[in-house]
């Protein structure tokens, strides 16, 4: 009488292959159920000298959860759940299904996920231009993340496009249509004061690695006072917002300052 387990249907003498992130490596394991009776089963033994799972545990099995019926034939779909930080390339490893030896290829590819926080940063620029702010950074992929020194993003004024138009279209008169696109035009330019600038110490973020980084913001000197200007940042995946209220600019506190040593 044949044994009461699945089997594996060996169809391709060079095994199976998983592909896909390290939380989620699919692939199909071909099983046969070659006896007279309705048999399931939830899972095989790992054998390999490198992989871990989860929380960088040991890989000791995999799961398959598969129901057959006599004499039926199925390709199974598996998932592999590795350490987030495996990094990417391919690996080779057995599995047990039922006391055969079946090869397995797995094939890692890249994640990228780098996280940031806070996500939004607020800035009161009044006479200074340039704030500093602390980030809690996280790579939380499984490939190393560099970090340039310098980038930018340009500034853009709260005054929203319909706004602009009107204000300029009602400072060109009664001219005509061309100098009134044109006047709406130099409107919308002006409320364009220029870039952010971000600097830091450059790194390479690890794998896995979680960290402490400060960064610097350099606001451009044609801010106008009172507004709120607005920058997107996009780090990998992540995204920053930054908003900046102005309560004056530098040339106002200047010319304040002198005025009151003048005694006005």
């Amino acid at each position: 009488m044949a044994e009461s387990v699945i089997q594996y249907a060996n169809v391709d003498p060079k095994g199976v292959v998983f592909y896909g992130p390290p939380k989620m490596l699919r692939g199909t394991l071909p099983l046969v159920n070659p006896t007279d009776q309705k048999l399931k089963m939830q899972s095989l033994a790992v054998t390999t000298d490198t992989l871990r799972g989860p929380a960088s545990l040991p890989l000791q099995t995999i799961a398959v959860g598969v129901r057959l019926m006599p004499g039926e034939q199925a390709a199974v779909r598996s998932t592999i759940q590795l350490d987030p930080q495996t990094a990417p390339g391919t690996y080779s490893f057995s599995v047990d299904v039922s006391g055969t030896s079946v090869p397995v290829t797995a094939h890692v590819t890249e994640v990228v996920d780098f996280r940031i926080e806070p996500a939004a940063v607020t800035l009161l620029a009044g006479s200074e231009n340039s704030f500093e702010r602390t980030f809690v950074i996280e790579n939380a992929g499984n490939v190393p993340l560099p970090l340039g020194e310098r980038c930018e993003a340009p500034l853009t004024d709260s005054i929203d496009l319909k706004t602009s138009m009107l204000h300029g279209l009602s400072n060109a008169g009664d001219a005509e249509v061309k100098e009134k696109v044109n006047a709406w035009l130099k409107d919308w330019g002006e409320r364009m004061p220029g870039m952010l600038v971000v600097l830091r110490d450059p790194i390479v973020l690890s794998p896995g690695n979680k960290m402490t980084a400060t960064a610097t913001f350099q606001l451009p000197d044609t801010l106008q006072p009172f507004r709120c200007y607005t920058a997107n940042l996009q780090l990998y995946n992540a995204f920053l917002t930054v908003t900046v209220y102005t309560t004056r600019n530098v040339n106002a506190s200047s010319k304040k300052k002198r005025g009151n040593e003048d005694g006005v």
